[in-house]
């Protein structure tokens, strides 16, 4: 905290700088990032200095409107530079939100990822060697009075000028710097010159044009202090099937193109996800193959027990296209096969006119990530088809014509049997369901398009043996583990389940 007297506090009095605290009364900060999507998990820390003075511009035009342009102007631009921050111990955390669609009784699931800290504990940003005049501070400081909130609105702040600031413990850095115990993150920035107007500027406008960043702002690089924003406290149980899970079995990625692929095309950009993979570690390797991307030993004969990688497109804003890629491999990625997937920018394959654009969005284990369909629930649906691997068989006396065979090994049957193969209970009830529904996706649904099962893309080189292809609903007693996928072909994900609740 900012205490008068404390040792090692810098004092306005000894040197020239600006330092504005910043108390989030209700202990959240709620603020997604520039170009990222709400239900990622991805929080901003520290505060972007681009988010601080678009909310002074906002109370300047909202509250004060009687002041000059040119003034608000003279004094934004003198903390146009990217400040330092004291950063108070935090952490991330979530809620849910089941936020209203338009339909009747329609609801959409959404991941609402935020910084949690003490109320008591400011943020403070300093400006070193910036010197304001009486008047620019006292402007600053009726800004500062008026400000509600910063990030969401339900990021209530307090927000003030402060005479005497802490050491800092995250400062701007080069990109490269050489230190790897060092964790470092991107937020926006003014760019130079400095221009209001760019502050100003609508941020919907901006979107709907297309820019990857906001006109005249920068990515300034900071570095975290150590344990500067530890992951959220988990109450929930281990995974305990199979061996112990090492450091990074998931990769995410967003998808970007003129044309998104729609999601019966899963099978296909999961084919080519897995051979940008085995590309790029090729390139690295000499022509070797990685057994994790490729799904074979080294004599060529496939891989049992789906430890290897699971290529996973998912539509998570709900509009029937493809817009993220989960690479899933349960037996671990090594190091160099992370470098070779932070390799890929691009997914293409000419015959079929698909030509995508990969962004990288992080790394970790399933539990890393507040995405639905990687945690554990009792109630899934299927996303894309269970397509079956052997064809379904009718036994039995049908005693002269009098009664139907039975059905042997029908679409239920070989749900159940895979989910015993894979370590998972038997569910105690399972439904079909007809199509993928109305607006169903793997996030937020706006969709007005249905699938049937049928219609997706459910081949490789050669037809499955069945390729009958089904949906359900299924129901555990207690919760289980995503990802969940099973059937043929779901390591290019069919077969994908997601919660159904």
């Amino acid at each position: 905290m900012v205490r008068e007297g404390e040792e090692g506090l810098l004092s306005r009095g000894v040197e020239a700088l600006v330092g504005i605290a910043l108390r989030f009364t209700a202990g959240r900060f709620h603020a997604t990032p520039w170009g990222r999507h709400v239900n990622e998990g991805v929080v901003e820390w520290p505060p972007s200095p681009w988010r601080l003075l678009r909310a002074l511009v906002a109370v300047w035009r909202r509250t004060l409107p009687d002041v000059d342009q040119a003034s608000v102007e003279e004094l934004l631009a003198r903390l146009s530079s990217p400040p330092e921050f004291f950063l108070p111990q935090a952490r991330t955390a979530h809620t849910r939100h089941y936020m209203p669609l338009g339909a009747p009784k329609s609801t959409a699931l959404v991941f609402d990822t935020f910084v949690a800290l003490s109320p008591h504990e400011p943020v403070v940003c300093v400006w070193p060697a910036v010197d304001l005049s009486p008047d620019q501070e006292e402007l600053l400081r009726q800004l500062l009075d008026n400000l509600p909130y910063l990030g969401r609105a339900e990021s209530w702040v307090r927000a003030s000028l402060v005479d005497q600031v802490p050491p800092v413990n995250c400062r701007p850095v080069a990109r490269d710097a050489p230190d790897p115990s060092v964790e470092l993150v991107r937020v926006l920035a003014p760019a130079e010159p400095f221009s209001l107007a760019a502050l100003i500027a609508e941020t919907g406008s901006l979107r709907s044009l297309g820019y990857l960043s906001p006109p005249g702002s920068r990515w300034v690089t900071y570095a975290l202090p150590e344990g500067a924003l530890e992951g959220p406290r988990r109450s929930r149980r281990p995974r305990t099937r199979g061996a112990q899970h090492p450091e990074v079995t998931l990769v995410r990625f967003a998808l970007d193109g003129p044309v998104l692929p729609r999601v019966v095309d899963t099978l296909r950009v999961g084919e080519v996800a897995r051979q940008a993979a085995m590309s790029q570690y090729g390139r690295r390797h000499d022509g070797r193959v990685s057994s994790t991307f490729s799904g074979r030993a080294e004599d060529g004969t496939p891989l049992q027990g789906h430890r290897h990688a699971f290529y996973i497109p998912t539509d998570e804003d709900g509009d029937g296209r493809l817009d993220h890629l989960t690479i899933w491999a349960p037996g671990g990625l090594q190091p160099d096969e992370l470098e070779a997937l932070a390799a890929v920018e691009e997914l293409a394959r000419g015959r079929e006119s698909l030509r995508l654009s990969v962004i990288w969005l992080g790394a970790g284990r399933p539990e890393d990530f507040p995405i639905p369909w990687l945690g554990w629930h009792r109630r899934w649906r299927s996303q894309t088809p269970f397509v079956l691997s052997r064809h379904v068989k009718l036994r039995g006396d049908t005693q002269g014509g009098t009664v139907p065979k039975q059905l042997v090994d029908g679409p239920e049957d070989q749900l159940r049997l895979e989910l015993r193969r894979r370590g998972y209970p038997t569910p105690v009830s399972v439904r079909r369901l007809p199509a993928l529904p109305l607006g169903s996706g793997a996030g937020p649904t706006r969709s007005s398009r249905a699938y049937r099962w049928y219609e997706f893309h459910r081949w490789r080189s050669r037809v499955p043996p069945a390729g009958g292809a089904y949906g359900f609903e299924m129901e555990f007693e207690e919760e289980v583990p995503g990802p969940l996928l099973l059937g043929y072909a779901c390591h290019f994900g069919l077969g994908l389940f997601v919660p159904s609740e």
